[in-house]
């Protein structure tokens, strides 16, 4: 190579040392920004234990309008409608807050109609605020249901720090009622201690395939099996306490059973308190669980 062109050629080099340098560095950053929960790879869905995935039924990332008559329309033939409480948009984008004062009948919920699956994965990142008078309580419940043949609720998933309505923790629940609400059936399933947050970001998922039920958040985990859980079901709903609580995804797909949650099993639940299913006693003297 002529002398002359070297120090180009060195020029060329460093160049591209530099470029692999950065290269380099904007992975790692992002990298670290993904392990927060914070960069693209946060959407990501949670990884499952006693299902697998398959087709999705819905991704509502809080774009679309909600509350009052407003019915939300979803690719396929999945309704919203959240005209229990009051729902508006938060700070954040895309985040919808419910809210609740007295006289405005029942607390906040969003129900998605039009699910017709036996078998989902439901994945749902949410949050609460703090009590600020003594009226307020912090819940949050996952149902699935099929209306309007039952009335009730077939698997009702908790987190459940201190609305005395029912038994207090991480809970998992099933109930049928008659037409004039009179209960036929109403089991406490699973009923685990419960320690939350107030302003924390948290994902809770609930899997059904078959007669059994899998609700996690973070280190808590319930479990049930039972036959009324394998009941057809056509309607997912989210419930909310009367503090602000803020839902900022919500996603369910269909099903199909994990071939490795029989040899999975005993790890996955090892953490879990032995719990046999009861009947729910509305007039028993609540106890908060830690």
């Amino acid at each position: 190579m002529p002398v002359h062109l070297r120090p180009f050629l060195h020029q060329i080099v460093r160049l591209a040392q530099c470029c692999c340098l950065l290269a380099y560095c904007f992975a790692a950053l992002s990298n670290a920004t993904n392990a927060q929960g914070t960069g693209p790879s946060a959407s990501l869905p949670h990884e499952t234990c006693l299902a697998k995935r398959s087709s999705l039924i819905l991704d509502d990332n809080g774009t679309r309008e909600r509350g009052g008559k407003t019915a939300v329309k979803f690719p396929g033939s999945v309704k919203l409608r959240a005209a229990a409480g009051r729902w508006q948009r938060s700070g954040e984008t895309n985040v919808w807050r419910s809210t609740w004062n007295p006289g405005m009948g029942h607390t906040p919920v969003a129900s998605y109609q039009g699910i017709n699956a036996s078998n989902l994965i439901i994945e749902v990142t949410f949050r609460f605020g703090k009590i600020a008078e003594p009226r307020q309580h912090q819940c949050f419940r996952i149902a699935v249901d099929d209306r309007p043949d039952i009335t009730g609720h077939i698997v009702s998933a908790w987190v459940n720090p201190n609305n005395n309505f029912i038994e207090q923790g991480f809970l998992l629940q099933h109930i049928r009622k008659r037409k004039d609400k009179t209960i036929i059936e109403d089991l406490i399933l699973d009923q685990q201690p419960l320690k939350t947050r107030t302003h924390h970001w948290q994902t809770a998922i609930l899997e059904i395939v078959g007669d059994e039920a899998l609700f996690r958040m973070g280190s808590h985990v319930a479990y049930a099996k039972a036959k009324q859980i394998a009941m057809s079901k056509n309607l997912v709903s989210l419930t909310m306490g009367t503090t602000w609580h803020e839902i900022k995804r919500v996603r369910i797909w269909r099903a199909t059973a994990n071939p490795s949650w029989p040899s999975q099993r005993k790890k996955i639940l090892e953490s879990r308190t032995e719990f046999t299913p009861q009947v729910h006693d509305y007039n028993r003297v609540q106890e908060p669980a830690h």
